[in-house]
């Protein structure tokens, strides 16, 4: 437990070994960024409006350098990553993400590529998760088994107590730390008990989700797409505030004889996302492109992982220009009745 006005200490005593990250302002939003000392934490910030991912997985990333003599690799950060303050929903995206970066694979067990890009940055990583006291109306994490108090995923927990912190060890690595900052251990407390229920009491009524995906396994070719995608505009800033998407583009810049080659997040819902060489796009309507991006969160990601990839944040109900809700839409899909074409 460590008292709100001494927090100053804790993030100290993380950057003795690492480089720390916290909600922080960025320009007129809200994002994760390292902090050089306490007083630039936005605490009470409920979901930063840009998600965690980029500590991890940058919007733009150079991956290597190259001239006509060699490939260089970027110098690497001297210390690992702690980040502190990501709440339930976000430290279950990083888990999901090291899925396809950290521990790629097709079911049953058919092993893919693992980015050391990620890796490197995820794998020693410190996460400190903390509860939400007060979720937002659009938040809906309870819809895949996890809530605003879930400590899966993370290494340390820390519960807001109004005065004070109570710090829980999670994870091997998360004691460890604690045990070395001298703060004292998680005791169950009734205060802890109340803000829980508190918090879940903020949450709409939980929608069973559990057979979305026979749902979605059937109607493939079903109208029911075209009305969904109806209000959609392909702007992709769902994608891009979302915490769990990781579509990407690579390039190379250079001139002459030397240059470098950059990673940059991408999304299924733009026109050009599967644009071919030969002019030919699989996924050319706007409907289409709808469908898939459902079909992958919902559907796909249960193939091979068995978890659906979305984590209930509400930033994509947040952002979009036409109101498209994704509550809405499983909700719809469920609901659906399919037409017996015999």
């Amino acid at each position: 437990m460590i008292k709100i006005k001494n927090i100053a200490k804790l993030i100290e005593f993380l950057q003795k070994d690492f480089a720390v990250f916290a909600p922080i302002k960025d320009g007129k939003a809200t994002a994760f960024g390292q902090i050089q000392n306490v007083d630039e934490i936005c605490n009470a910030v409920l979901n930063t409006k840009k998600s965690p991912k980029n500590v991890f997985f940058p919007q733009a990333e150079v991956m290597f350098q190259y001239d006509e003599n060699e490939v260089k690799t970027l110098t690497k950060n001297d210390k690992p990553i702690a980040i502190w303050g990501i709440r339930s929903c976000d430290v279950k995206s990083l888990r999901l993400m090291d899925k396809v970066f950290g521990n790629a694979h097709q079911q049953p067990k058919n092993k893919m590529y693992h980015d050391p890009y990620w890796k490197e940055k995820y794998d020693n990583s410190l996460i400190i998760g903390m509860a939400c006291n007060e979720p937002s109306s659009t938040c809906f994490c309870h819809n895949f088994d996890d809530g605003p108090f879930s400590e899966k995923g993370s290494d340390i927990f820390a519960f807001d107590c109004k005065d004070y912190f109570v710090l829980k060890g999670v994870s091997e690595k998360g004691k460890k730390v604690l045990a070395k900052f001298k703060g004292e251990e998680f005791t169950e407390t009734n205060q802890i008990e109340k803000l829980q229920k508190i918090a879940e009491s903020y949450l709409p009524e939980k929608q069973d989700i559990s057979k979305i995906k026979e749902k979605l396994d059937k109607i493939w070719h079903d109208p029911i797409w075209d009305e969904i995608a109806r209000k959609c505009i392909n702007c992709g800033a769902c994608a891009f505030v979302c915490p769990s998407c990781h579509c990407f583009d690579v390039s190379d810049e250079g001139k002459g004889k030397k240059g470098q080659r950059i990673r940059i997040w991408d999304s299924c819902m733009f026109s050009i996302f599967t644009h071919e060489a030969s002019g030919h796009n699989p996924r050319g309507l706007s409907t289409q492109r709808v469908r898939q991006r459902i079909m992958h969160k919902l559907n796909y990601f249960i193939d091979n992982y068995g978890e659906h990839l979305c984590t209930g944040c509400g930033r994509c109900v947040m952002v979009c220009p036409t109101n498209m809700d994704i509550r809405e839409i499983v909700k719809k899909v469920i609901n659906h009745k399919i037409e017996d074409k015999k």
